[in-house]
């Protein structure tokens, strides 16, 4: 039995091949015509911001150099939009690792820049990341990439697999650690497939998201988030349906802001002072399946996100409240390039515990994936 989760860049060119090391380039884009609303609601006054246009939501280049059928390294960049920036769409590094069998699939150890235990496995299930994240990316409980070392692998002929990390917290995008962090994030999923097409998985991640320093002889406590995620889904090649539920502490042991949780919506929830706590629960159900005898398929998400603030052990009187749903319609003329109409919306209401203050995030568009 095996987890039936697709690596995101399947696919490639073998441009060299000696027998046994091999190297092999891919590309992934993702483009999006979209129109989007944002439509801020205070005390019944409605303030739209509207956006119409074409983006390049991501672009990805890798290439796999595998030395022999033990041994191989990664390099794949990333092009982002950097809106602090003069020139604001970039290229960085997405993953640079080294990886290795220790005792062939059961112990293979990562060492760099890598994928991050949960989320590029879930988004292999998805299988729309072109469209839509998965939640605990969307809202910003855990990143894609991360620095470190990890351990990972498949026993019991694939029942049972996993996947550890020890990464600097700092994500992917932000270089190498700056001076004086002094904390290291803890990330872990372990999965059960019990049979052909179900896959049962567990996350547990906890870390300070580098906030916590040490410079000067001055130290920062941070803030310490502890993750926890389950995941029920079961599939074919035809079809797969899937539920997440996940719970989230962010906890400042000081005077330190933590990372809101909204996605598409404004979320105002963030720790501020000593003590301060954001405890996040959300559900998601997503599916999605191709039509038979057709080039096409049909998918869609629903997502529930409530986050709760303590001050001073105090939970304040009001929750803010997520909801979003995405569906869409897909069409592939051909392998390796899929289009996709598409409809996003999400709604946050109780904007920072007022019950005044809503926020809407609306798109429709064309969404497109290429692969090499």
């Amino acid at each position: 039995m095996m987890a039936s989760a697709a690596p995101a860049f399947a696919g490639g060119v073998n441009v060299y091949d000696d027998g046994e090391s091999k190297l092999k380039l891919e590309a992934l884009f993702y483009l999006n015509a979209f129109q989007q609303t944002d439509d801020r609601i205070t005390s019944g006054v409605s303030s739209q911001t509207k956006t119409t246009g074409m983006n390049v939501d991501r672009a990805y280049f890798t290439a796999k150099y595998s030395f022999n059928d033990d041994w191989m390294m990664r390099l794949t960049t990333d092009v982002g939009n950097e809106t602090g920036l003069s020139k604001k769409q970039n290229v960085y590094l997405k993953y640079a690792y080294v990886e290795g069998k220790l005792a062939g699939k059961a112990a293979v150890l990562r060492l760099g820049q890598s994928h991050t235990p949960w989320i590029d496995y879930e988004q292999g299930l998805w299988g729309h990341r072109y469209v839509a994240k998965v939640m605990s990316d969307q809202y910003k409980f855990d990143t894609s990439a991360d620095l470190g070392l990890g351990l990972k692998g498949k026993i019991a002929d694939g029942v049972v697999d996993y996947f550890v990390t020890a990464t600097n917290g700092t994500g992917y995008g932000a270089g190498n650690p700056s001076a004086g962090l002094n904390g290291i994030d803890f990330n872990s999923r372990i999965g059960l497939h019990p049979i052909d097409g179900l896959d049962i998985d567990f996350q547990y991640m906890t870390g300070y998201h580098a906030t916590k320093t040490s410079i000067a002889n001055v130290s920062t406590a941070g803030v310490k988030s502890n993750l926890m995620q389950v995941m029920l889904s079961y599939g074919t090649k035809e079809f797969r349906v899937g539920a997440n539920y996940l719970n989230n502490k962010d906890k400042a042991n000081s005077a330190t802001a933590s990372t809101t949780h909204g996605g598409n919506a404004s979320s105002s929830y963030a720790t501020a002072l000593v003590g301060d706590e954001v405890k996040s629960t959300g559900a998601a159900l997503w599916a999605w399946a191709k039509i038979p005898d057709t080039d096409f398929g049909a998918f869609g998400r629903f997502e529930s996100l409530k986050n709760k603030k303590s001050v001073a052990g105090v939970a304040l009187a009001n929750n803010e409240k997520v909801t979003r749903y995405v569906a869409g319609l897909e069409y592939s003329p051909i392998k390796n390039i899929t289009f996709a109409a598409v409809v996003d919306s999400s709604k946050l209401t109780n904007r920072g515990g007022n019950t005044l203050v809503t926020d809407k995030d609306t798109r429709y568009g064309l969404y497109t994936e290429i692969k090499m």
